[in-house]
């Protein structure tokens, strides 16, 4: 099932941007807006920074705000040891965000970032409250996780090849040494945490749960997508694949972003 192209809202109206703006330790605030109709949290893919969704505030409509995750040891946390279990991220992201849940509130994680968004949404749904929708995209489901495979994690090459291998656009790193040794630690933790993380018997969730991917992805199918309605006791909403591989957000992200925004209902 392809997106569909309703037009995304308006870009008037909104508070002044708060770009980048901390809360706490694990949100950074892309955009603000009063008394929003949602309020949509993103999880980044390994390796990544809450600014992977930097661009995504003009294409959404104007009453949405947007927060995204940040993750230990990169940008203004490069200082703080990276995580390397899921134990260590949820509890903390589930702490920092059950106190904002007054509002309507939308998750969407991407590869990674899909595991971590549905763990934080069983994590505050066993607390009393958890996010009205899920949108898990670039994922298989966690009872399909499985450890990686031809990857020695100590050693750069192997590394940095395998990420290359999901997002070309990486390969231009290789040329800068010294960028290379500055997001290998991060990317080397999140492979640790992602390769030990498998969810034999998942916990449903209430959240209404929707599924995306890039119908080239060379890791995660459409079957592999569908695979997630074990999490929803309803079933999937629904299961859309895009143009591209692994990081097809990056390829078309308003179109992305515009069926993403017809999910918030």
């Amino acid at each position: 099932m392809n997106a569909s192209s309703r037009p995304v809202g308006k870009t008037t109206g909104r508070v002044p941007a708060t770009q980048g703006a901390e809360r706490g330790r694990w949100l950074r605030t892309q955009r603000s807006v009063t008394a929003p109709a949602f309020q949509l949290i993103c999880f980044p893919p390994a390796g990544a920074t809450a600014q992977s969704f930097r661009g995504w505030p003009a294409l959404l409509p104007e009453d949405i705000s947007l927060q995204s995750v940040q993750y230990p040891g990169r940008q203004d946390r490069l200082g703080e040891p990276c995580a390397d279990s899921m134990q260590d991220v949820v509890g903390p992201i589930a702490d920092e965000i059950e106190p904002i849940l007054g509002r309507r509130t939308a998750f969407f994680g991407h590869s990674m970032g899909a595991s971590v968004a549905y763990e934080v949404c069983v994590e505050l749904e066993r607390r009393g409250r958890g996010p009205d929708v899920l949108v898990v995209s670039g994922a298989t489901a966690p009872q399909d996780r499985k450890a990686i495979d031809g990857i020695d994690l100590c050693d750069d090459r192997s590394l940095i090849d395998d990420v290359v291998r999901l997002n070309p656009h990486f390969d231009e790193l290789r040329q800068m040494p010294e960028l290379v040794d500055l997001v290998l630690p991060s990317i080397r933790a999140d492979y640790s945490l992602i390769g030990a993380y498998h969810r034999p018997e998942p916990p449903t969730v209430l959240a209404k749960v929707s599924a995306f991917g890039g119908a080239a992805d060379p890791d995660v199918s459409e079957t592999d997508l569908a695979r997630w309605a074990v999490v929803a006791p309803d079933g999937l909403r629904d299961v859309t694949q895009f143009g591209g591989g692994h990081f097809y957000l990056d390829e078309d992200p308003r179109a992305v972003v515009t069926a993403l925004s017809e999910r918030l209902i």
